[in-house]
């Protein structure tokens, strides 16, 4: 914007428009006559501009406040013509916009300078000093055409005056403004109150945040003379008036603190600030002030003293506020001569709530254990936190020890009852350890260490109990410790050792993989069990190091299993929870494969299902990494967790191994036989293999090989075994009879009736027909033979002493639903029949006497069928195998093409980047394969050898369109440059290079550049 437009800016905002010019010139008097009177003065004004401007700048330098305006005489010289420039549109007659926008300007400069207006009068006055000498010279002796001509010239003087003082009152109203703006900007980002009131405390000012954070409307505080102290609490109001009180009396400005209740109720803290304000004789003419609420601060306060001393979770006393009370019933309990008693409670099996149901749930349970712990206690007495699932009771001034003995009994009772937190109900026991001033210690480092002691043994005891310290239990601490001095240095002496125990495939039969099982083998306590010392590591922390040498060997022991001619076996391999938590496991796990050379896919790790529950980014990410690697994943323990089973989806995991305690019933216990069953289902649904791990007789391998488990492992095929013995034991293993896809399974038939004859009387029947035959006299034996032997048909009586046949069958339909079940019974009224459709599931219901042909056929029949159901269960099994193998192949595809995929997408960009250089090199190239075909053929090269619009080499015959020099060269060792002449005269450096070294291509590359 230019100097006139900025002028023309600030015209319109003083609102000096035509109509006020005209205005002001009516004003002045300031007509057409003092215009033609000024024009005539313009001459006058040439002859003695010279003069004047001398004088006037002579008079204005003597001014040490404006001659720091003017530093130079190229400065003097500028302003010299300026004001020569302005002096003569005093005489030039034009008076309208164009004018005032000039004059305007003039007194925008001045301001912005720092030029007074004093100053700018003063120039004047000097001016029209000067000029009126000049002026009465001309005009003396006609005093009133003098008269006319100076009060003309004053008229328009004091217009340019008064322009000038409104441009200087329109800057100081425009720096007025934005002072204003900016305080108020400043006020508005203050997030407190601003206040102001006089020395009654009536306030005068209070800013929008009064509104915001108090809640009540502004008026109130200006119109309502005791509205600030209404609203301070009572507790506080004495005070806090006081103080101002106190402030006005003194002079002196203070800090202070108090609370109001704002209008929505709420109690904030408020940091008082507070100014008094003074006229100009000193006088204290009110208050000014700030109010900053503060609540957050005390909030904060309260919560760091409540810390030090409380639990945050259950707000129970921590472990420091009770050696503190501790301390001091020790001393009440010496001036009573009463006892002190401390239990040291750990709830049971918290860490696999916590672990499978998440940390919200199990804060939850905590918080429901200290309330119930508050509740069977008394008043003196303490419940404390120490962390973790641990709390403390301290009783104090207690008299009998029966009295220590209900609490602990009460307090395990409280912790018995169900807890249900959100949709969970819970079910939890308590192990508690105590220890009794002064008889077991006196001091509280004692007391504490002693429960802690008697707590353990309590845990080894079968949990749920309570435990008095003894000194023998100060010496199973001592031994625990030194427990763990010795694991450590066993870390280092390489007193770790691996057995193995090996999985078999129940279709082919054969061994498909082997676990590695850490055992301690201790120089004088000899072999030491895995229970004994695993939880101690985990403890501790030594399950990591321990956990990395273990994969290492197996990983190791695999591959030489592999150089010595063994199958291709899945080394299986535990990660304990501690030890996967660690962040950089999938790079440990990476450099082992790569140092020890077993392929990745041959590693299977064994993860605990609690692990799984957890669902945290961490456990997530771990996963996708070691599946990327191509590792394989099992659910170890499977069905022993709290939450549900979706995390299979959600993970990519590739089996589940059914824990050993399900496994050991199915033969039994329905309720484990159906959780197996739908276990197996379950994995199969979601293409995962399912290992059954402690199997241990024929009936657990006939169950679990009729409901098509993958592989088990277990006692009935082998032990753990040190590695020679395990090689030993797999190159000599023949396979496993009974698998699915081995030899056909024998006909075997369960015959249950009280009656011995009528038993008999079947077996002389059906034995000709092959069935291997099997009799009970009760249902109970019936399962007893059940668990033991594969059994395909069951022919059972109705009516039985103690278990019906309906009941009996009942039991095996929930157990054994593929068997075929047949009722032979000498009853046919309607009930019996119904019953044993409606309870049993039976195949057929026979009647007694029955027909010996008829019998045999049915039995016949069924055995179809049995077998009829077991092939299309292989079947089907085959084809679940089938597409699980198909899809493992299709990811290693979908995985081998996008590694292709990238590096042709890599070798097109190399490509791309090298054709670009050929394209710019200064020389020509020419690549000619080893059927002579040119192949390569950069723009120097087609530039410099085609002519008449041949167009370019590539594609073309080398013998066709190089010179044969060339051609020759091209047959000659590579390395060599030569000079070559073409037949126009032209003269070429000509090198070869044979193709070959570096890649597999064949040929060579002619590289060559004029002379």
């Amino acid at each position: 914007m230019s100097p006139i437009e900025k002028s023309a800016a600030i015209a319109r905002e003083l609102g000096i428009d035509a109509e006020e010019i005209a205005r002001r010139k009516h004003f002045l008097e300031f007509g057409e006559i003092d215009v033609e009177l000024l024009k005539r003065l313009q001459s006058i004004q040439h002859d003695y501009e010279e003069d004047i401007a001398a004088t006037f700048f002579n008079h204005l330098l003597d001014f040490s406040q404006v001659r720091e305006l003017v530093p130079d005489e190229a400065t003097l010289a500028r302003l010299r013509n300026t004001l020569s420039t302005y002096f003569r549109g005093l005489t030039a007659g034009e008076y309208e916009s164009n004018y005032v926008y000039k004059r305007l300007h003039v007194g925008i400069v001045h301001k912005r300078v720092g030029l007074d207006p004093k100053w700018y009068l003063g120039a004047y006055r000097k001016y029209l000093s000067d000029f009126l000498f000049h002026l009465w010279k001309l005009y003396g002796d006609n005093h009133e055409e003098f008269l006319k001509t100076f009060n003309a010239l004053l008229k328009i003087v004091l217009f340019d005056i008064g322009l000038a003082i409104d441009t200087y009152h329109h800057a100081d109203k425009q720096e007025a403004l934005q002072l204003e703006r900016r305080l108020q900007d400043l006020l508005d980002g203050i997030d407190a109150i601003v206040w102001e009131a006089d020395t009654a405390m009536r306030f005068t000012f209070v800013s929008h945040q009064a509104q915001e954070m108090l809640g009540y409307p502004l008026a109130r505080w200006t119109q309502e003379p005791d509205f600030w102290r209404e609203i301070i609490l009572p507790d506080d109001r004495e005070k806090a008036v006081g103080e101002l009180l106190d402030q006005i009396a003194s002079g002196h400005g203070h800090d202070m603190e108090y609370r109001i209740r704002t209008g929505e109720g709420k109690v904030v803290w408020i940091h008082g600030r507070v100014s008094v304000v003074r006229d100009k004789e000193e006088r204290i003419t009110g208050l000014r002030g700030l109010m900053v609420d503060i609540t957050a601060v005390k909030d904060a306060e309260r919560k760091l003293v409540f810390l030090a001393s409380y639990d945050e979770l259950t707000g129970l006393p921590n472990r420091s506020l009770l050696q503190d009370r501790l301390r001091q019933a020790m001393a009440q309990a010496d001036r009573s001569g009463g006892m002190v008693a401390l239990l040291f409670l750990d709830l049971d099996r918290f860490k696999n709530i916590n672990d499978s149901l998440g940390h919200d749930i199990g804060d939850g349970v905590l918080q429901t254990a200290a309330g119930r712990l508050l509740g069977v206690v008394g008043e003196v007495d303490t419940v404390a936190r120490s962390g973790g699932d641990e709390f403390m009771i301290m009783l104090s001034d207690v008299t009998r020890i029966e009295d220590i003995t209900l609490i602990a009994k009460n307090a395990i009772e409280a912790l018995a009852q169900p807890f249900t937190v959100g949709e969970h109900e819970l079910f939890l026991t308590a192990s508690i350890g105590i220890s009794v001033y002064p008889r077991d210690g006196t001091d509280v480092q004692t007391l504490l260490k002693d429960a802690d002691a008697a707590m353990y043994r309590a845990k080894e005891g079968g949990k749920n109990r309570f435990v008095f310290f003894t000194d023998e239990m100060n010496a199973a601490a001592v031994h625990r410790l030194q427990f763990e001095n010795m694991l450590r240095q066993a870390l280092a002496r390489n007193e770790f050792v691996l057995y193995y125990q090996p999985q078999a495939d129940l279709d082919t039969g054969q061994i498909v993989g082997v676990e590695a099982l850490v055992r301690w083998q201790h120089p004088e306590l000899g072999m030491v069990s895995p229970a004994e010392f695993i939880p101690l590591m985990e403890e501790t922390g030594l399950i990591v190091p321990l956990g990395e040498w273990i994969l290492e060997t197996a990983c190791r022991q695999a591959v030489a299993w592999r150089a010595a001619g063994l199958p291709e076996l899945r080394m299986a391999v535990n990660v304990s929870v501690r030890q996967f938590m660690q962040p950089e496991l999938a790079h440990v796990v990476e450099r082992i494969l790569r140092a020890t050379g077993l392929p990745n896919s041959m590693l299977k790790l064994e993860l605990t299902e609690s692990l799984f529950m957890q669902e945290t980014e961490v456990v997530g990410e771990a996963i996708l990494a070691l599946r990327k690697l191509g590792v394989r994943l099992s659910v170890d323990d499977f069905g022993t967790g709290y939450s549900s089973l979706s995390y299979l989806r959600r993970f990519p995991v590739t089996s589940v191994k059914i824990d050993q305690s399900f496994v050991r019933s199915i033969n039994t216990d329905p309720a484990s036989a159906a959780l197996v069953r739908s276990i197996i289902g379950m994995a199969h649904e979601l293409k995962l293999r399912v290992i059954a791990e402690g199997v241990e007789t024929a009936g657990h391998l006939h169950f679990l090989v009729s409901h098509h488990c993958d592989e088990i492992q277990g006692y009935l095929l082998s032990q753990p075994m040190p590695a020679d013995a395990c090689k030993t034991f797999i190159q000599g293993f023949a396979g496993l009879p009974t698998a699915a896809g081995g030899q056909a399974l024998e006909r075997v038939l369960l015959l249950v009736d009280d009656e011995p004859n009528i038993a008999m009387s079947l077996k002389r029947l059906l034995r000709a027909d092959g069935y291997r035959i099997l009799t009970a006299t009760s249902g109970k034996e019936g399962l007893e033979i059940l668990a033991d032997n594969p059994v395909g048909v069951i022919i059972s009586d109705q009516r039985m002493p103690e278990m019906t046949g309906v009941e009996f069958l009942g039991k095996v339909k929930d157990i054994y639903p593929d068997t075929i079940r047949i009722v032979l019974s000498g009853y046919t009224e309607l009930k019996s029949v119904t019953d044993a459709i409606n309870e049993g599931a039976i195949y057929k219901f026979l009647t007694k006497p029955w027909d010996d042909e008829q019998l045999r056929e049915q039995v016949h029949e069924a055995f179809q069928r049995h077998e009829l159901k077991q092939e299309n269960a292989r079947l089907a099994r085959e084809l679940e195998r089938a597409n699980g193998e198909l899809s493992e192949i299709n990811r290693a595809l979908e995985v081998r093409v996008a590694e292709k995929t990238e590096t042709l997408r890599h070798n097109i960009g190399v490509l791309q980047v090298s054709q670009e250089i050929l394209e710019h090199l200064p020389a020509g190239v020419i690549g000619i394969d080893d059927e002579g075909l040119i192949v390569i053929a950069n723009r120097q090269a087609d530039s410099l050898l085609t002519q008449g619009g041949m167009g370019s080499l590539l594609g073309s015959n080398a013998r066709d369109c190089l010179p044969e020099t060339w051609v020759a060269l091209a047959d000659e060792a590579a390395g060599e440059s030569h000079t070559v002449m073409l037949a126009d005269g032209r003269r070429f450096h000509v090198m070869c290079h044979r193709m070959g070294d570096m890649c597999k291509a064949q040929g060579c590359i002619l590289v060559f550049s004029p002379v």
